[in-house]
């Protein structure tokens, strides 16, 4: 029986009381806290003495309705949750895409200062109680957590999530379960990778990652903390080889060799920018910036990376000349298509005409082939059982 996954709204409720110093006027963000008192300095919290549910809070996602209710009166609107944010002791929505560890949701158009006053009169009595409604407007997107057998879980928020994915695939046994194929087949989906170590996945489950790439799929690697390998597997890249340049700024992207670089390079390069200094890059590659393709995050924030290969020239025009956040961008050699080739095949081949495995996994390691690689692929390929290919290796 095929396995489906509807579109299930989780929704939480977060109850506070009132405080004789509740203002309510500031003008960018909205704070319920934990704290049984606040000072009238605190112009954006709305509410005191709440208490907050690590375990449900980190499982909302994607877009929320938020809606607030005191006194009778009630004010609605929405927000997107902040996909890295930590259960503290206060819940902040923020106007803006400023997302820091302790922001619950970013684009909220609930604000202090943009609630009605009469909810807020009835807040500035400690008798009041306030409700907080966040429920999930989705669709939601399957989630799928892949790492290795017999693995810890993550801690934090992502333990959870592993506690309630849809579904799990254990890289090591290169078995995709039906279930993790289905929520593939259904769209677009998040995965959370458990483990940067991804030199040795066996090939068929190499190329479920990159199958799943290429229909949206969304990564986090734990212990990633450039995110670059994250957004190389959203890319549908392997983790090597690439260009590493880390963190660029404009001075960088304008020099010279950084563009002979860029130019010549047969490999991808991954960096972390503001989307605004793109055109500085664009302008180093001129003309070929036209045809260059470059992979831009994706999507609403959620779990995980996601992105979109487009044009460099077209990554120029849409992003924002104002915007200072910095994203990882992964420019794509002049020719990705004949980078990407998998060799795999060819191995068997090159076996039986006197390469060693050895040889073999030395000299392709820059193409992402592991020697593990090598031994799976000439341990499946036809007419070789697992002592010939062994043989073979020695």
């Amino acid at each position: 029986m095929e396995t489906t996954y509807p579109a299930t709204s989780r929704q939480v409720k977060i109850h506070a009381r009132g405080h004789g110093n509740v203002r309510a006027i500031h003008a960018k963000t909205l704070e319920i806290t934990s704290e049984p008192d606040i000072t009238p300095r605190a112009t954006c919290v709305i509410g005191v003495g709440a208490a907050f549910d690590d375990g449900e809070l980190t499982l909302l996602r994607g877009p929320v309705a938020v809606r607030l209710s005191a006194g009778g009166h009630t004010v609605t609107g929405s927000a997107v949750v902040n996909p890295q944010h930590s259960v503290t002791d206060r819940l902040v929505l923020r106007r803006s895409d400023h997302a820091t560890s302790d922001t619950f949701a970013v684009r909220s158009t609930v604000v202090a200062s943009t609630l009605d006053r009469d909810l807020v009169a009835a807040m500035s009595d400690p008798a009041s109680r306030l409700t907080l409604t966040l429920t999930e407007t989705g669709p939601r997107q399957p989630l799928i957590l892949v790492g290795y057998r017999d693995q810890p879980e993550p801690s934090g928020r992502l333990g959870h999530l592993w506690r309630n994915a849809d579904a799990s695939v254990a890289l090591d046994t290169g078995r995709i379960p039906d279930e993790a194929g289905a929520a593939l087949d259904q769209g677009g989906m998040v995965k959370v990778v458990t483990s940067a170590s991804l030199e040795r996945i066996p090939s068929a489950a190499s190329a479920w990652l990159a199958a799943a790439a290429g229909r949206g799929a969304r990564f986090e690697v734990v212990n990633d903390a450039t995110g670059t390998t994250a957004v190389l597997l959203a890319a549908g890249l392997p983790a090597a080889p690439v260009i590493q340049l880390g963190q660029v700024d404009r001075r960088m992207l304008s020099s010279s060799p950084f563009a002979a670089l860029l130019r010549s390079a047969p490999v991808p390069a991954v960096f972390r920018a503001p989307a605004a200094d793109l055109d500085v890059l664009a302008g180093l590659l001129g003309s070929s910036s036209d045809e260059r393709r470059i992979a831009v995050p994706s999507g609403p924030p959620d779990v995980g990376h996601g992105v979109t290969w487009i044009s460099l020239s077209q990554a120029v025009r849409s992003s924002g000349r104002d915007s200072l956040a910095e994203e990882v961008f992964v420019l794509a050699p002049q020719r990705l298509a004949a980078w990407h080739v998998d060799l795999r095949p060819l191995l068997p081949l090159l076996v039986e005409q006197g390469v060693t495995a050895r040889t073999l996994s030395t000299v392709l390691r820059p193409f992402g082939i592991s020697r593990r690689d090598v031994y799976d692929a000439l341990s499946e390929s036809p007419g070789r059982g697992d002592a010939e290919a062994g043989s073979a290796t020695t």
